[in-house]
């Protein structure tokens, strides 16, 4: 998210800057909201703030400990819970002051005196002294925080390193996946065979599967005979995938993956599962209880046998005009939503949806995500995040958003089904479930005249500012990049989706600034979206 922008403050931002003034932040009685706000303040790009007394310009700094700063910003009102997180002489060294000092201070662009908003009683005179409103205490020490930067609570443990991505590691998260690897046609064999099992319900050997292809498309190397003692000790890769492998570089196929492939059953409910509301025990069911082998045949039983009224799944609360996307609708719109979605038209969706967007909430801010940010050519369906970047009243802005746009979507003839719309929940601190809480709009859309008017799947996610990073990361996939990336966070203690980042202990919330902090408050190397296509 960018900041607001400070232009309006006019030619005296050409002052030279006489240094800085050094902020930590205590994250401890401070709401998810105050947090991503405050942190925001302090790093406003381009802010600088007058000293009252000598006029002299300073700019604000954020840094990693109470010991580095000049200014300890707080909620915390008490000596013993102070001193969980800064050492009571230590304390006495500094200006501790309530959030709305740095709140008025950045308002007025002033540094405000620091007595007037002491955050414990029995510390206002040593933080009247130590004060930076009378001369700056940071000249010293001319090291930067980055944009990129880290600024957390001391309780929350960072590691020392972040651990290096490289093709041999245990997480998929930490191996750099291409979209095409030098092992492309293995790859797609693998994947006959994992959609295979998935297809009849054997979703652990799917999974295994679905491993040893991430570990495949991370492989760096041409695969051949003399490789395979090296592959057999990469993880996921048992005596049993070792010898799919071995077939493969000796034969140049898998017997076991071209006769699946060409099997009437595999093809039938491939076909069946590409209809919306269809998995795979339907389909299952279509082909061994009813004898269905074609979408015809399909239509024909549905004609006969109608299915139970479409129903989106939609909170109780909402109200969207939109009808429902049944499986006879989305039958008749089969071949349309199945059609691979280019890049272009991807970018012209989300430039229609963010101009109807203004009209409603001006100001929003928006990233494309899922396969297209992983940079493919062309996308099953589309996924934008969508924020408010005010960060005081962000999540009130993007609260019940999904239902206001929908319905305006659906008036102007840009939306024909709903398939989910939900308000945002409350998750359980822990956040157990896979499917996270924001709020979520997942619809059939068309472009407006005079575009070609292809019915395609659309996904609108809706994050409060504090989650949008993590929403970010966490709907830009691959999807076995996102599993290990849960279990890498849950190893290391804390919880990860895309409506956030918590420590499993007690639920402590970390407020990401960037995607790359998502990143490294996790301990993991960065990785750019291209590089995360670890699925076939």
């Amino acid at each position: 998210m960018s900041d607001e922008d400070s232009s309006s403050d006019g030619p005296n931002w050409q002052i030279p800057i006489s240094g800085t003034v050094k902020l930590y932040l205590v994250q401890a009685k401070l709401s998810a909201q105050d947090i991503s706000e405050l942190l925001s303040l302090a790093e406003r790009h381009n802010l600088r703030v007058s000293k009252l007394r000598t006029g002299e310009e300073v700019t604000f700094q954020l840094c990693p400990s109470a010991e580095q700063s000049d200014v300890v910003i707080t909620n915390v009102r008490m000596r013993k819970r102070l001193e969980r997180h800064i050492v009571w002489d230590l304390a006495k060294e500094k200006a501790i002051v309530t959030p709305d000092w740095l709140r008025d201070s950045v308002e007025q662009r002033a540094i405000l005196p620091c007595g007037d908003y002491a955050a414990l009683r029995e510390l206002h005179e040593t933080t009247v002294e130590n004060c930076p409103d009378s001369d700056c205490g940071s000249e010293e020490g001319t090291e930067h925080t980055s944009s990129e930067g880290l600024l957390v609570a001391s309780e929350i443990e960072q590691p020392t390193e972040l651990m290096k991505a490289h093709y041999t590691s245990r997480y998929a998260c930490l191996r750099p996946c291409p979209l095409i690897c030098p092992n492309q046609g293995l790859v797609r064999q693998l994947a006959i065979i994992r959609r295979s099992r998935e297809l009849e319900g054997k979703d652990t050997s799917a999974l295994s599967y679905e491993r040893a292809i991430s570990v495949v498309k991370a492989y760096p190397h041409k695969l051949t005979a003399s490789r395979l003692a090296e592959v057999a000790k990469l993880p996921a890769i048992g005596e049993k995938m070792l010898s799919k492998i071995t077939e493969y570089v000796d034969d140049g196929e898998i017997e076991e993956s071209q006769t699946i492939a060409v099997s009437a059953r595999f093809q039938a409910l491939s076909v069946f599962t590409t209809v919306y509301g269809i998995g795979a025990t339907t389909a299952r069911a279509l082909f061994d209880v009813f004898g269905l082998r074609t979408l015809s045949d399909a239509e024909a039983h549905y004609a006969c046998h109608p299915p139970s009224p479409a129903r989106a799944e939609r909170d109780s609360k909402i109200r969207a005009r939109a009808p429902s996307l049944g499986i006879r609708e989305a039958l008749a719109l089969r071949a349309e939503l199945e059609e691979k979605i280019p890049r272009a038209e991807v970018e012209a969706m989300h430039a229609v949806v963010m101009a109807e967007l203004a009209a409603l909430r001006p100001g929003c801010l928006s990233t494309i995500v899922g396969g297209y940010r992983r940079g493919k050519a062309e996308s099953n369906d589309v996924d934008i995040v969508i924020t408010h970047p005010t960060l005081r009243s962000g999540s009130d802005q993007v609260k019940g958003l999904g239902e206001l746009l929908v319905n305006r979507l659906y008036d102007r003839g840009l939306v024909t089904h709903v398939m989910h719309l939900s308000s945002f929940r409350s998750p359980d601190a822990l956040r157990t479930a896979h499917w996270d809480a924001l709020e979520k709009a997942l619809i059939v859309f068309v472009l407006p005249p005079p575009a070609l008017r292809a019915h395609r799947r659309l996904d609108l996610i809706f994050a409060a500012p504090e989650a949008y990073w993590t929403a970010i990361t966490g709907w830009t996939g691959s999807k076995m990049f996102e599993r290990d990336l849960r279990l890498y966070a849950k190893e290391r203690g804390l919880k990860f989706d895309s409506s956030g980042i918590t420590r499993r202990r007690d639920s402590k919330a970390y407020i990401p600034r960037s995607e790359r902090e998502v990143f490294t408050v996790l301990g993991l190397e960065w990785l750019e979206p291209e590089m995360r296509n670890a699925d076939a």
